[in-house]
């Protein structure tokens, strides 16, 4: 038998070498193998932002508490009288967005006919006014409003729609005759509007307003009775 040269058996050798260590190629048309540095984790969802809230177009007294409502007449927000003081302070500075200024009344008997109380005025417009004792069932604490709309212009409303300065004989006009109190003979004096219990005595309590002898509402206030406008 002959042998091959040397140099050739060298050569066939490193040829299969080469070939065993080079990768295959993957066929046409099948898929490639995802690369292992792809990340595998979904992209984050982009937040959006929350819903605003509806801006408060008004502030509306009725019988059992005071509420915030939109520009199409909508509830807000609301704070009951049985929640306490703190609780409608704390309400009307959020919605009127200013603290009010706090004031002692009734702790002599110079200059005031009401009980010993605290007076948290927002203003000329709006007050709340807690007394130092509960008179029961009105609680110890009264909100009342003395003008149209409030210094950053949010109305000023009763539960039933009318507003400090709109005619009184329209809102009479609506009422049952127990509900309202001849003052000066010429359709003035104080009215309930909303009721919401009697006391003891049986006297009606709720939403109360005053009509001043110039026929015009000049301040609404609930908790109260007929007699909230007489000292």
């Amino acid at each position: 038998m002959r042998r091959r040269p040397l140099t050739l058996t060298l050569l066939l050798s490193g040829i299969l070498l080469v070939s065993g260590c080079t990768a295959e190629v993957p066929e046409s048309g099948a898929p490639t193998p995802p690369s292992s540095s792809a990340s595998s984790t979904p992209a984050a969802p982009v937040p959006t932002a929350d819903a605003a809230l509806p801006a408060i177009a008004t502030i509306s007294l009725g019988a059992t508490g005071v509420h915030t409502l939109d520009e199409a007449g909508q509830v807000i927000d609301s704070a009951v009288f049985a929640d306490g003081p703190d609780a409608l302070v704390a309400f009307l500075t959020e919605a009127t967005g200013t603290a009010p200024a706090d004031e002692r009344d009734g702790d002599s008997d110079e200059g005031s006919c009401g009980p010993p109380s605290t007076i948290s005025r927002w203003g000329d417009a709006l007050q709340v006014t807690t007394r130092d004792t509960e008179i029961p069932p009105l609680y110890n604490s009264t909100v009342t409003v003395r003008a149209a709309e409030t210094d950053s212009g949010i109305r000023l409303e009763s539960s039933t729609g009318f507003a400090v300065g709109d005619d009184g004989a329209a809102v009479l006009a609506t009422l049952p005759a127990e509900q309202y109190i001849h003052e000066y003979n010429d359709l003035s004096g104080p009215l309930l509007f909303e009721i919401s219990g009697a006391s003891d005595d049986g006297k009606s309590y709720g939403g109360a307003a005053l009509v001043s002898p110039d026929g015009l509402i000049s301040a609404i206030t609930a908790p109260a009775s007929l007699s909230a406008f007489y000292c």
